[in-house]
């Protein structure tokens, strides 16, 4: 009897250990049923299953087809263009100048825009920069002012670390940068599908070059995605339109936008200023801080009518 006893416990445990997995998982999936019910349709801040953030700006895994590809979106975005695009070393003092290229659809020629590189250098994201910018209709110009300085006297891809980059970048000379992006700029204004019109957008490091480049170098118009603005002596010399957009939240940057805005006015040059509450700088590549998001909806299509407007 106490054998019997003693089987039948036995077995009684080990059919409750086989069935507390099963338990558990099933808890835990109701669990997750409820929650995904209280949240609504896919996960907090992941931008839903439609594929929309806030604001609009694509959310972190899906890209707004009218906006620039947020941080996690920029490599796939590059890797799937089906725009024609070419890799080309533009020669410039005896170096090569690596430089991506991006056509619009079609056949048409279209206006040249220099894409200028912010402090990481020319990374999957500013290339997906020059990738909005084919797609809405620009031929897009992006070159690696790394190049010939990495490691081994390789370009921006031969760098191990995104810090490395920053510092590489930081200490280039102001003339040197200026000399590349003209460069890259004559060769894309020579393209056959290339017309006779010209804009710079930079961001970052890239939009304060934008006004250092318009100050020396004819093109008409320009577009600064944050970045310090220059002072005076600079700005007397620009002709040039220019867009700036900025966040609100920018302490570093703002002080001198402020002070642009009240000298290009003096001055009677063309500065559209647009400043969004609630957005720190790199408001268009981290879409999901703060205001980001609606930043970036807004201030992206503001830049592209401005560049239609001047580049027709």
């Amino acid at each position: 009897m106490n054998r019997l006893r003693h089987a039948i416990m036995l077995g009684l445990v080990f059919l409750i250990a086989a069935a507390v997995p099963s338990i558990r998982a099933r808890a835990a999936a109701q669990d997750r049923g409820e929650r995904s019910e209280q949240q609504g349709p896919g996960r907090q801040g992941g931008g839903g299953r439609d594929g929309r953030g806030r604001g609009g700006g694509g959310g972190l895994g899906a890209k707004n087809p009218d906006l620039p590809a947020g941080a996690f979106t920029a490599s796939s975005t590059v890797a799937h263009t089906t725009l024609k695009h070419d890799w080309v070393d533009i020669p410039v003092a005896g170096r090569a100048l690596h430089t991506w290229i991006e056509y619009p659809d079609g056949a048409e020629r279209a206006a040249v825009v220099l894409v200028m590189s912010h402090e990481a250098g020319l990374d999957d994201w500013m290339r997906a920069v020059a990738d909005q910018l084919a797609t809405q209709g620009f031929i897009a110009i992006a070159p690696d002012i790394l190049s010939g300085r990495g490691p081994g006297g390789g370009n921006f891809d031969s760098f191990r670390f995104p810090a490395d980059v920053v510092h590489a970048i930081a200490r280039l000379p102001q003339n040197e940068v200026l000399r590349l992006y003209k460069a890259a700029l004559e060769y894309g204004l020579k393209l056959p599908r290339a017309r006779a019109k010209s804009a710079a957008l930079g961001v970052g490091m890239g939009g304060a070059d934008t006004f250092r480049f318009a100050a020396d170098i004819p093109i008409d118009a320009a577009v600064a995605f944050y970045g310090v603005a220059p002072d005076d002596t600079v700005l007397t010399r620009i002709n040039a339109p220019i867009a700036g957009f900025y966040g609100e939240d920018d302490p570093r940057v703002m002080p001198t936008v402020l002070a642009a805005d009240a000298t290009m006015k003096r001055l009677g040059k063309d500065y559209e200023v647009h400043v969004y509450p609630g957005a720190t700088q790199a408001f268009l590549r981290s879409t999901v801080e703060g205001q980001n998001g609606p930043a970036g909806a807004a201030a992206w299509p503001a830049a592209i009518q401005f560049l239609r407007q001047h580049l027709n």
